[in-house]
């Protein structure tokens, strides 16, 4: 055979023996990519687009949920204590709480219970302190009276009560939230959730409510724990007989 031809077939053969060695590295479309020792993963145009979606409608949520705050009380005008306030307003209640001492350095103590009744511009007060002593308030046409410890007859112990708003929030919160700051609100896994003022001397409030109703209220180094309360068929409040 002529030597030419040999050699032709000879670099023929070393061409298709090199071939054979060569590893394949096709990818899918899916595979991992390595850039800088890290490994990425490549999606596809439909893949990217869902992401996207995804994210965007996990925003747009996490929005909402800002703007809603805890179970709506974002601001003060969606606030369990505005809704609370309005009931108040309405003058025709009667509420029952317990005052605590919790600033006194040796944990809670009792001060007194109280049942307060407000029909119209007219309230009653029947407190009971923890020495065990009674007393009751009536504010009648604008004036509070106190029964005195020996006789019996009433006393004015204030003058220009006219059970305001802002009078009545301060005898069951504490303070007025309407002329205070709203700090916001926290919801927690018991279902509570806890709303926060700061009065106009720098005092911060807690109003605590659960099923929509106000439970306690702390600030001021007191704590208010609420027992019960009832909205309207209150009597009409009158000074005793004979006073």
């Amino acid at each position: 055979m002529d030597k030419k031809i040999l050699v032709i077939i000879a670099a023929v053969c070393m061409m298709l023996a090199g071939c054979g060695d060569k590893k394949d590295t096709a990818s899918t479309g899916n595979s991992g990519k390595v850039a800088g020792g890290a490994v990425t993963k490549v999606t596809t145009q439909d893949e990217d687009t869902a992401v996207t979606e995804a994210e965007e409608d996990s925003k747009a949520e996490a929005d909402d949920a800002v703007e809603q705050g805890p179970q709506g009380a974002d601001s003060y005008e969606n606030s369990f204590t505005a809704a609370l306030i309005k009931q108040l307003g309405e003058r025709n209640f009667s509420m029952t709480f317990a005052v605590n001492d919790i600033d006194n350095g040796e944990g809670m103590e009792l001060k007194y219970e109280e049942t307060f009744e407000v029909k119209d511009s007219n309230g009653h007060q029947t407190i009971k302190n923890a020495d065990g002593t009674v007393s009751e308030i009536y504010t009648v046409d604008g004036a509070s009276y106190q029964a005195d410890a020996e006789s019996g007859k009433m006393e004015t112990v204030g003058i220009g009560n006219t059970m305001s708003v802002e009078q009545i929030c301060s005898m069951v919160l504490g303070f007025s939230p309407m002329e205070s700051e709203y700090l916001g609100a926290e919801s927690f896994s018991d279902g509570t959730v806890q709303e926060k003022f700061m009065d106009e001397t720098n005092n911060t409030f807690v109003c605590v409510y659960a099923d929509n109703s106000l439970t306690a209220c702390e600030g001021g180094g007191l704590l208010r724990d609420y027992k019960g309360y009832t909205a309207g068929n209150v009597a009409e409040i009158k000074l005793p007989e004979g006073n």
